[in-house]
């Protein structure tokens, strides 16, 4: 086998194989021709410094081809051939352009591999696209040297991030938010270096952290400007919502939010949550404390129901404020404090206690005061005032009205009853009897009732006879006592008939003889006893004459005489200021009958 034109890829391993008509007929020669081409190879020697600034370059052209000598040398420079024969080249500057080569002469066909720095790196990231947190990011770094460069990676701020090696990639298994920046690369031989262009990652994630802070810090008066900022650690940027207790708050979607002039309804806790395509985290809560003066005071009671005298009551002022409110107790109409707490209690609450209560809340930013809260005590009917009107005793047919007092909560109804009567006599305050009877007279009570109880107070009434009824009876005693009086009279006419007639000179009225003889019948003197039950209003008097009988003689005119009867009732215009004497009778009736006799005359 005859190769023409050889080149250096010519290099290899070469076999002979012969094959037959069998089907396993196969043989290669072993171990096969090593054909190895060698071409000249330049040589770089660094002499002096090791500073690039500093160092000089000697270029050296080999040949390991057996040679018949002299052999001389030819140096090209880009295809350029340069005016020197030596075996070796002196480069007077480093980071030098261009390629340098060397050929054997009369082989000039044959050249060494050119020698040249490094050209400007190809930088390339692995994937081209969007970077996630975590994923495997490759950076490739490459440039055309020879002899083959070695590389060196940077940021941008220049931190060094690698050591120099000749691998061109730099491998990120798991990137992190923190690998994000600018990178480039550095290609570097015995001829010279270059820097790559800069390349940015931009590794992507989801929201690190996220904080609120307030300007301005600390508690803040109501009324001044507040602004709330939330800052988040994240790629890409992040959108926000602001939350005030759980709550999304209107207007809240930027990473600023303003309160022109704040109030103490933004006194709270606030968070705002920053959200991407990757993820969300919500800040802490930050506290907006704002000062405020106490807002108006609301007042509570605390009852187990109806307010009843006696009962237990606590009445409760609460404000809004900030600082804390001081609390004191007033009373409608009162200056007094009644108490310097946020409540005020009444263990035993009397119906002296209704009225109007308020309350005043104060802190070092101003005070408010409540509005007013009624207290209305409820309570029994307190013992009915009873009246009658006229007053005293009532005279039989006119009107008499009785009227029931009492102090009650709630108004109390009245009942009029008359005693040993079960049938009220009247619904209402007021009784009024017209026309009223002798059988009106008796105790009348008046009963007092609301829902929390009940009272009664007892009144009499008196009734007696009026002038008319006395009147009559007045002529019906009258007309008796006549009837005694002349019983009376011919009875002792009768009797004196059948006496004798005293003689002359004898004293017809001895009353010493009546008086000795106590045996006999007292004549002159005659007592009539009359009792009524009714008291009578005026006295009746009556006088008479026994009517003639006859002819008169002497023994008629001496006896006949002026005859008296009196009539008196007791009389009920005076008030008694103490009971009556005992055994004293007020409806007794007393008559007295005198008669008078002339003396005789002497003839």
């Amino acid at each position: 086998m005859n190769i023409s034109n050889l080149r250096k890829s010519d290099s290899n391993v070469f076999k002979f194989r012969f094959t037959t008509n069998h089907e396993s007929g196969k043989y290669t020669g072993l171990p096969g021709v090593h054909l190895s081409i060698t071409d000249p190879q330049v040589q770089v020697n660094i002499k002096g410094s090791t500073d690039h600034n500093q160092k000089r370059i000697e270029l050296t052209c080999n040949n390991k081809c057996q040679l018949s000598h002299p052999v001389s040398y030819i140096w090209f420079y880009n295809k350029w051939k340069l005016n020197v024969d030596n075996q070796s080249y002196l480069l007077q500057t480093f980071n030098a352009v261009g390629k340098y080569y060397c050929a054997i002469k009369g082989y000039e066909s044959f050249p060494s591999p050119a020698v040249y720095a490094p050209n400007i790196p190809l930088l390339s990231v692995i994937p081209s696209d969007k970077i996630v947190e975590g994923t495997a990011v490759t950076l490739n770094c490459s440039s055309d040297a020879n002899p083959t460069a070695k590389y060196t990676w940077y940021r941008q701020n220049g931190t060094h991030v690698q050591k120099p090696r000749s691998e061109t990639q730099r491998v990120f298994s798991s990137i992190q938010a923190s690998d994000s920046g600018w990178y480039h690369c550095e290609a570097d031989n015995d001829l010279g270096r270059i820097m790559s262009r800069s390349i940015y990652i931009n590794v992507l994630y989801r929201p690190k952290t996220c904080t609120v802070s307030v300007i301005p810090s600390g508690k803040v008066e109501e009324g001044l400007p507040v602004t709330l900022t939330c800052t988040s650690d994240t790629n890409p940027a992040a959108e926000y919502t602001w939350y005030k207790e759980n709550k999304i708050l209107p207007n809240g979607s930027k990473q600023l939010y303003y309160f022109s002039a704040v109030s103490s309804k933004d006194r709270g806790n606030y968070f705002c949550k920053s959200e991407n395509q990757y993820g969300h985290r919500n800040s802490s809560p930050r506290f907006l404390d704002v000062l405020y003066a106490p807002k108006l005071p609301s007042v509570s009671i605390t009852s187990s129901g109806e307010i009843v005298e006696g009962s237990s009551v606590t009445l409760t002022c609460s404000s809004d404020a900030n600082p804390a409110a001081e609390y004191k107790w007033y009373r409608e109409n009162g200056q007094k404090r009644l108490a310097s707490k946020n409540y005020l209690i009444f263990n035993y609450i009397e119906s002296s206690d209704s009225g109007q209560y308020y309350c005043t809340a104060m802190n070092n930013m101003g005070e408010k005061t409540s509005t007013r809260i009624n207290i209305d005590v409820k309570y029994a009917p307190r013992l009915p005032a009873v009246s009658l009107s006229p007053s005293g005793e009532i005279v039989e047919g006119s009107s008499v009205t009785l009227t029931c007092r009492s102090d009650a909560n709630p108004a109390a109804e009245y009942t009029w009853y008359k005693e040993g009567e079960e049938s009220p006599k009247a619904s209402e305050q007021t009784f009024t009897i017209s026309d009223i009877l002798y059988e009106h007279s008796g105790n009348y009570y008046c009963q007092v009732q609301n829902k929390i109880g009940r009272s009664n107070s007892t009144v009499s009434v008196i009734v007696v006879a009026g002038s008319l009824k006395l009147a009559a009876i007045g002529t019906t005693v009258f007309i008796f006592l006549i009837i005694i009086f002349l019983f009376v009279f011919f009875l002792l006419r009768k009797r004196r008939q059948s006496i004798p007639s005293p003689k002359h000179g004898e004293s017809p009225n001895n009353i010493e003889q009546c008086q000795d003889n106590l045996s006999e019948p007292q004549e002159d003197v005659q007592y009539a006893s009359v009792r009524f039950l009714k008291k009578q209003r005026d006295p009746v008097y009556a006088n008479f004459k026994p009517a003639n009988t006859g002819k008169p003689n002497e023994e008629e005119e001496e006896e006949q005489g002026v005859e008296y009867a009196t009539v008196k009732f007791a009389s009920t215009t005076f008030q008694r200021t103490e009971g009556p004497e005992p055994g004293e009778d007020l409806a007794a009736l007393y008559s007295v009958i005198n008669k008078f006799q002339r003396p005789k005359l002497d003839n």
